[in-house]
């Protein structure tokens, strides 16, 4: 299983995992509610199969709270501890170690022109807004739905100035600068939502993988989250340049 491309992104899945049960700030342990809460929120927004999100949260609780707090929870069931017949580490077992440069098959979505180098390779699937910004920006979108409606409403050659000031609003609620609007959903509904967080291009590994050391998860779900503004960005197009004159060695396209 790939949960996490980056460290970045494991970072915020702890992130969205802590999130999760700081609603009641004077407890002192989380309950098994609370726990429940964080995978609904893998699951949810990350597409986490829930076998997989409730390994994840069993792995954070043990090293937040200790393994006899985790056991009391009972959020791993005994299929899951009694099928673990190799008796791997327990760290080897945690989906939030996965590496971003991993080479296995299922990280390749396919074989083409990668859209930053331009080399003819495996390709990976980047998502534009990445998944672990999901709870955030959808929270973003749906505060900002009555403003986004209004701005569509206005009448573009009479109020060209109440229509600036609105976007100038749009951008401090969705946390961006200089907003495409043609992008944003004219109306925020679960579906469109959706489907705006689901935007992807398709990078190399390699690309793929600067773009995440280059930049925030939310700096890429803010500033950089289509591949017009990626080619902006001088770090990441400096290294497609240098990219696109390198073999693609283990990446390249092999003939069956």
């Amino acid at each position: 299983m790939q949960l996490c491309s980056s460290e970045e992104e494991c970072n915020s899945v702890a992130d969205e995992v802590s999130a999760s049960v700081k609603s009641a700030p004077d407890k002192i342990h989380p309950s098994r509610e609370d726990m429940e809460e964080a995978i609904s929120t893998l699951v949810e927004y990350l597409d986490v199969p829930e076998h997989d999100a409730k390994i994840v949260i069993n792995s954070v609780v043990i090293n937040v709270w200790g393994e006899e707090f985790a056991d009391n929870l009972e959020l791993i069931d005994s299929y899951t501890a009694d099928n673990n017949d190799d008796e791997e580490d327990a760290s080897d077992n945690n989906p939030l170690n996965d590496k971003a440069e991993s080479d296995n098959d299922e990280d390749y979505v396919g074989e083409g022109e990668c859209q930053l180098c331009e080399r003819t390779i495996k390709l990976t699937r980047h998502h534009l807004i990445p998944k672990t910004t999901w709870p955030r920006m959808k929270k973003r979108l749906w505060n900002a739905a009555k403003t986004i409606e209004a701005y569509h409403s206005i009448d573009d050659e009479s109020s060209s100035e109440k229509k600036q000031i609105t976007k100038n609003k749009l951008e401090n609620m969705l946390g961006m600068s200089d907003i495409d609007i043609a992008e944003i959903p004219t109306s925020v509904t679960h579906d469109s939502v959706r489907s705006y967080l689901s935007k992807v291009c398709l990078l190399c590994r390699q690309c793929h993988s600067a773009v995440h050391r280059i930049h925030t998860e939310m700096e890429l779900a803010t500033e950089f989250n289509t591949i017009d503004k990626l080619f902006c960005d001088e770090e990441i197009l400096k290294f497609g340049k240098w990219a696109s004159k390198q073999k693609p060695g283990k990446y390249k396209i092999v003939s069956k």
